[in-house]
């Protein structure tokens, strides 16, 4: 894959192979470059080789013993200034709430709500900082 270091990059996090490729599409149709992992264990891989990730959109079952929630704690600890969107066919867990985690989106979401949420997130006061005029 190869990534540009100035497109914004979006890690897509989901066990089922149709949604994955959907919500894929739905990141690159906005103009996003799009990856995907299919479990936690895959998406810190990712995480690791490739540092323009910016945001991650993870479902909370991954049908595997780390789920989305481990996922977003983990970021959390080891990429601070990545920015979680967390979706799940369920109603948030009152007690979740990682510092990272910044939309929960119950299934279905809409792309309008996502794209705009990743945006959001991309282009927000995180990201951006005003260059320091040179004297």
């Amino acid at each position: 894959m190869n990534i540009s270091r100035f497109d914004p990059v979006v890690l897509v996090v989901e066990d089922q192979g149709l949604l994955r490729m959907t919500a894929v599409s739905i990141m690159e149709d906005a103009g996003f470059e799009a990856m995907e992992a299919k479990n936690a264990e895959e998406a810190l891989i990712l995480l690791r080789r490739y540092p323009d990730i910016l945001v991650v959109f993870t479902d909370i079952d991954l049908n595997a013993e780390k789920d989305g929630i481990w996922l977003a704690e983990q970021i959390n600890k080891e990429w601070p200034k990545i920015d979680v969107i967390v979706t799940s066919a369920y109603p948030r867990p009152r007690s979740y709430n990682p510092d990272n985690v910044i939309a929960y989106y119950e299934k279905p979401y809409t792309e309008k709500d996502l794209i705009n949420q990743i945006q959001k997130a991309i282009f927000g006061s995180r990201r951006l900082v005003a260059p320091v005029p040179s004297s």
